[in-house]
């Protein structure tokens, strides 16, 4: 048996700490004195009996959250409150709850983990149930957490930490829950605890005393992680969370119903564009109507133009001798297909027009045949079965062969919904793979030594049959249909898929190819998978989201370590259905959730951009890219004096805010606020709105006659209180017409929205009090060191620099105080190593494979793309943004067609100027070939394309110092680079950085070289 592949997770990627940090950062300013004997059998809470977190408090810091991530603030606190189950009579709870909205594959699993460890190193928090919605995401959320411990370990100094399966038959573990004093998780599906009939509510001789197994957790406080939070939104389930007496919550999904006090949200758009998933690519295998009679069987290869005559090349089964012969014929308008094939199933089938911009055929009879839907018409579902499969083992023996000298093993998943059709000897699916397989081995060596059965895996549900004999079985599709038994039995299938998840990506493990019941499509992921294949004979509603989200990760190597190269994360659904239908279903389904939808999936069979080897094999691109290649060094001086001053002044500065504990009081009254929508007409793709807005003091206000267009959101224009209603969509009908939000509702001519918003307190006056306890201090000088690389006497003495007021804060609140000094410093740091960085050329050259970087062909799927002009390198170009697609279209392009450009083409990802940790690595946008002014000689230029020259305006930090640290490297090589927008006309101009992307080399004086390894 191959040896598990111990994966590698990274505990730097920006959009996961920032998902932990906007949680973390709610409580800045909490603290407390409850100690906890690890040797008693006492409970062990997360907070002092009787006290609850104060709800102003609260508000004040969720808006500076939702603010710091440009998130509309809240004008209230949403909180869960009403009754818990009626176990031991009636009685209610009241609980906050927040809402972090993650794209699947983006590891929203690492990141709630991550977010426990830093709750309880900044709080002391140690109790947290995390309640999923099934026994997949229960078996996945605890394989996450076993394969994740040592690197958890690794972060936060070997603190112990226990995870608990609750399981209803084991009940004395939540006594083990409740008294351990380190950080305990506890993984409980809904169901465990969502009726008072459970294990959980019963008296037990398992437990000592009296008290009853959920007395334990509510004695707690809980913190819950909700996971798959929109399943959870039922009036039973709101009263089982209730139950436990949770301190508070978090949701945290991909797809949330309803986003209570949001504090952050990594949409699919921005998923997509980040490269955090892979990119999707779609193969639609279809039947077509009235062409499948029989055996029959049509193939469109090309549409093409012969002079002035357009024909189509198709490949259709044609009589010959008496016999079936499938072979190539040529259509041109009014041939008649039976003519041309001799057999008699196409009779009626005369060509009417044939669509050159289309690729499609039309038949007189009304068929239309089109090579963008289906890879063979066919009669049967066995046929279309079998056509998909033969491509997806082509896909994969095509990734698998690109893939392997990066160490990287290729799986392809099917989903299938009966089980008899893979498991029977005589299963179909079972028997068309193995064919087809070993049809097709021969395209590669390795598979070409193995049998299609040692490449193959099923994984599906045993349940024990009257002999009491296991048994294969289909379960229910969906979560409301399953019983019991399906649950029980998905159990096991689960543990045996996330027993065996490492093991597939190793080499030496043979099974490449895995068969899973389409029940069993949540919950669970390999990161190698890149091709998913859809075999589905049910009529049942596909979820695409829930089928590519088991392939969306981004795959990882030998080593287990993630692989990013541009290129390689690209995930082929192999469709049952057309491509288009299959990509608008998907483009629906993330607006029904709410969501600006992603970049439509590319077509499998879409061309590849195609290199211009007029520009890639000419001696001016050769040139640019010795230049290029050229191997620089860098040394970082820091003037340690400069530093500790800048630092000494940003920490004493009235704007650096040190977080204290504070109480709070305050007063006020209670207004409900009133927004009717009411829709007017409709006209060429606007809504005419009338927004009525009246309050319980009878302020009323009237918005009437506007004009909206999708994507207009509401609750950003109009009112926060509006949050949620943005248009997704506008339809216009004879009889109505219809507006859908992002929320889910729907205004129409017939029927007004009104939207209550009830939830918070009018203030008339807010009482802040600081706290006036002290806690103890504990080594914020060693921390310091360790965390920004900079050495303990330049620590302790920017610490002693501070003004005396400022230090007091530690004594108040140590680890928000220590939190914000090692922020500033580091910031303070980064800004100086981008000033001081000085590079120099080694004398040899980077490494690249110049092949790889520029293909013949490449693709670019789920790229926004644009065409190229004559000397782009290749024939479409990819933009990032719209002043990227501005600056090729508006400057590029002219400029070209002036006869100005030699060649130009956008770096490949895999093309980095090295730059120090602290900072990141640098991937500029474009390079330039263009003619000097005499017209014989060509200059070199970099751009980076930015919406303003202004430093300060950039988005990030760290793009200014990306900028300073890239003049300076390209200075050495000899490269005109400079940063540019859509509007800089003369870009080609050498245009002199300002004095702020300068480096003062004047001042050399008592230089501290920096120590980069301890970033």
């Amino acid at each position: 048996m191959a040896k598990n592949i111990k994966l590698k997770f990274e505990n730097n990627q920006e959009h996961q700490n920032i998902a932990v940090n906007s949680v973390v950062n709610l409580f800045e300013g909490f603290s407390q004195n409850l100690i906890v004997n690890e040797f008693s059998s006492d409970i062990a809470p997360n907070i002092e009996p009787f006290y609850n977190l104060e709800e102003n408090w609260l508000l004040d810091n969720l808006q500076a959250v939702q603010e710091a991530n440009s998130l509309q603030p809240g004008l209230a606190l949403d909180v869960d409150d009403g009754p818990m189950l009626d176990i031991d009579g009636y009685n209610t709870h009241r609980f906050p709850c927040f809402t972090v909205e993650m794209e699947t594959g983006t590891g929203k699993t690492y990141a709630y983990l991550k977010t426990v460890f830093e709750l309880n190193k900044r709080y002391g928090f140690r109790k947290f149930i995390i309640v999923v919605p099934s026994i997949a995401i229960y078996e996945g959320v605890y394989k996450t957490i076993e394969i994740t411990k040592e690197h958890f370990k690794t972060l936060y100094g070997n603190t112990t930490m226990n995870a608990i399966k609750y399981d209803g038959q084991q009940i004395g573990k939540v006594k083990d829950f409740a008294v351990n004093p380190y950080i305990n998780i506890m993984i409980m599906t809904i169901d465990a605890f969502n009726s008072k009939t459970n294990n959980l509510y019963k008296p037990t001789e398992k437990l000592p005393g009296e008290k009853k197994p959920y007395q334990y957790l509510q004695e707690t406080k809980p913190i819950y992680i909700l996971d798959e939070s929109q399943n959870y939104l039922s009036p039973k389930s709101r009263e089982a969370l209730r139950t436990l007496n949770p301190l508070f919550a978090v949701n945290y999904s991909a797809t949330p119903k309803e986003k209570p006090n949001l504090i952050y949200r990594l949409s699919p758009v921005d998923a997509f564009k980040l490269n955090l998933v892979k990119k999707i690519q779609v193969e639609g295998v279809t039947e077509q109507h009235n062409l499948n009679d029989k055996d029959l069987s049509v193939l469109l290869e090309e549409v093409v133009r012969n002079g002035n005559t357009i024909q189509a090349t198709l490949k259709a089964h044609c009589m010959v001798n008496g016999a079936k012969q499938l072979k190539s014929i040529t259509l041109k308008k009014n041939d008649d297909l039976f003519d041309k094939t001799k057999n008699p199933d196409f009779e009626g089938f005369l060509v009417e027009d044939i669509n050159l911009k289309t690729q499609q055929v039309m038949f007189s009879n009304g068929s239309t045949l089109g090579n963008d839907q289906t890879q063979g018409i066919t009669l049967s579902k066995t046929e279309i079965f079998r056509v998909q499969i033969e491509q997806t083992i082509k896909y994969h023996i095509e990734r698998q062969k690109a893939l392997r000298n990066k160490g990287i093993k290729v799986l392809s998943l099917f989903f299938i919904d009966r089980v008899d059709n893979y498991v029977q000897d005589d299963g179909i699916i079972k028997n068309l793979f193995d064919s087809a397989f070993d049809k097709l081995k021969h395209l590669d060596k390795h598979y070409a030594k193995l049998e299609a059965r040692q490449v193959r895996q099923g994984y599906f549900a045993k349940k024990k049959n009257k002999k009491k004999e296991e048994e294969f079985v289909d379960t229910a599709i969906f979560n409301n249909d399953k019983t019991k038994d399906d649950k029980e039995a998905e159990k096991q299938a689960y543990e045996l898929i996330m027993k065996n998840k490492e093991v597939l990506l190793n080499f030496s493990e043979n099974v490449s190819f895995i068969f899973a019941h389409s029940a069993l499509r949540e919950g669970w992921d390999n990161p190698n998978v890149f091709q998913i294949c859809t075999l589905n004979t049910a009529t049942s509603e596909n979820r695409k989201r829930q089928e590519i989200g088991r392939g969306l990760r981004l795959c990882v190597n030998q080593d287990g370590e993630r692989v990013q190269e541009e290129g390689v994360n690209v995930l082929t659904v192999i469709a049952n259905e057309h491509y288009e239908e299959y990509c608008n279903d998907l483009q629906k389904e993330y607006r029904e959730s709410g969501d600006v939808a992603p970049t439509k999936p590319s077509n499998a069979r879409k061309s590849d951009a195609k290199r211009n080897d007029k520009v890639f094999n000419s001696k001016e691109f050769k040139i640019f890219w010795d230049l290029l290649a050229l191997k620089t060094d860098y040394e970082i001086k820091l003037d340690t004096d400069k530093l500790i001053t800048e630092c000494i002044t940003k920490l004493n500065s009235p704007k650096t805010v040190f977080p204290e504990s504070q109480i709070i009081i305050t007063r006020g009254k209670f207004v409900i606020t009133t927004f009717r929508f009411k829709l007017n007409k409709v006209s060429v793709g606007l809504a005419q709105i009338d927004i009525t807005i009246s309050d319980t003091n009878g302020v009323e206000n009237v918005i009437k006659g506007e004009w909206y267009k999708v994507g207009y959101d509401f609750g950003t224009k109009k009112s926060k209180r509006l949050s949620g209603y943005k248009i997704v969509e506008i339809k216009e009908y004879k009889s109505d017409s219809v507006v859908h939000f992002g929320n889910g509702e729907s205004l129409s001519l017939e029927s007004d929205i009104l939207h209550t918003d009830n939830k918070g307190h009018q203030s008339e006056s807010i009482t802040k009090q600081e706290a006036q306890t002290s806690y103890p201090v504990f080594n914020i000088i060693d921390r310091t060191s360790k965390e920004t690389g900079i050495t303990r006497p330049t620590v302790l003495q920017i610490f002693k620099g501070m003004e005396e007021d400022r230090k007091k804060h530690i004594f108040k609140n140590p680890e928000g105080f220590t939190s914000k000094f090692i922020e500033v410093i580091k910031e303070q740091l980064a800004d100086h190593i981008a000033e001081g960085i000085e590079y120099k050329l080694t004398g040899e050259l980077e490494t690249y494979d110049f092949d790889e970087m520029f293909p013949s062909t490449k693709k670019f799927p789920q790229k926004e793309l644009i065409d190229g002009s004559d000397n782009s390198l290749y024939d479409f170009v990819q933009i990032d943004s719209g002043v990227e697609e501005r600056f090729v279209s508006n400057i590029l392009v002219e400029d070209d067609r002036s006869g100005n450009i030699i060649g130009y083409f956008k770096f490949p990802p895999t093309f980095k100027v090295r730059i120090p940790k602290i900072i990141k690595n640098y991937n500029p946008d474009w390079g330039i070939l263009r003619k000097s002014r005499d017209g014989k000689t060509s200059i070199n230029l970099v751009r980076e394309t930015k919406g303003s020259l202004i430093p300060e305006q950039l988005q990030w930090p760290s793009e200014k110092r990306k900028i300073k640290c890239a003049i300076k490297h390209f200075e050495k090589l000899g490269i005109n680079y400079r940063q540019v927008t859509s509007d800089t006309l003369k870009y080609w101009e050498n245009n002199k950085p300002t004095q702020s992307y300068r480096l003062d080399l004047e001042q050399e004086n008592d230089h501290l070289l920096y120590d980069e390894g301890k970033i």
